[in-house]
């Protein structure tokens, strides 16, 4: 916390409690004898400024934000009435639009900050504000490896509970391995660990259209922190891809 924020919290009997995903601001009941209500406190309109240390290393696999443009920059996060509601930033994910250069900031931290929250202290207060990051959509490649896969005579990539489809397998050959069928997600699919999409790997009926079994009930979800361009010749420009392969 800037130093300012220090004192202001001292001043204001109040205290801010971090939590795994955010921090709770609370403040005291019983001031100089008397009770104080939120109401009561809010009367005499305060500024709190948190600055914020960015941990995840894989943060910007996983969401939609460029790190380049964030490299001179920092975002700036307030409770302005004319943010979104219920969220501190301009629209209802972070956008740049919510970009500041470090050249405003008139207290220089020894490390530049991933953000700045700046909280008006007033009658207009919220309970509670989030921050909502977008997650990046990727196009999802699952690779058949291993031999048995590949013998398989009419695969194809299904969802079991319509959130994606899949185009037919294609072709790519991969160093030390040969021909290897690829299945491409048609349209992006977002990266996210809390009920991520199901997709099966199944095997089609020679001989009856609509009937097949299923080979793996449930494909993984891309894994983040693995980044890989196997199949760059099939990819189309503009596009990012997710590789998951399958043995």
């Amino acid at each position: 916390m800037p130093a300012p924020t220090t004192k202001c919290l001292l001043q204001n009997g109040l205290l801010v409690k971090p939590l795994r995903d955010g921090f709770l601001l609370l403040y005291e009941t019983t001031r100089a004898g008397n009770n104080r209500s939120r109401e009561t406190l809010l009367k005499d309109p305060v500024c709190l400024s948190f600055d914020l240390a960015l941990t995840d290393q894989l943060f910007y696999n996983y969401t939609q934000m460029d790190a380049v443009a964030v490299a001179d920059n920092f975002f700036f996060f307030s409770n302005d009435p004319q943010a979104a509601p219920g969220v501190l930033h301009w629209d209802s994910y972070v956008s740049a639009l919510d970009l500041q250069h470090v050249s405003v900031l008139q207290e220089r931290p020894l490390t530049k900050p991933f953000g700045r929250i700046v909280l008006q202290l007033d009658k207009d207060l919220q309970p509670s504000y989030d921050i909502r990051f977008q997650a990046r959509a990727t196009r999802w490649c699952y690779f058949l490896m291993s031999d048995g896969l590949r013998a398989l005579a009419r695969p194809a990539v299904i969802s079991t509970n319509g959130s994606g489809a899949f185009e037919p397998a294609v072709q790519v050959s991969l160093p030390n391995t040969g021909l290897v069928p690829v299945f491409i997600s048609v349209s992006p699919l977002p990266l996210a660990t809390a009920a991520p999409p199901v997709f099966q790997l199944v095997d089609y009926s020679a001989f009856e259209e609509d009937r097949y079994k299923v080979i793996i009930s449930a494909l993984p979800a891309p894994d983040i922190s693995r980044i890989s361009n196997a199949a760059a010749a099939l990819y189309k420009d503009r596009n990012d891809y997710s590789e998951i392969f399958l043995y």
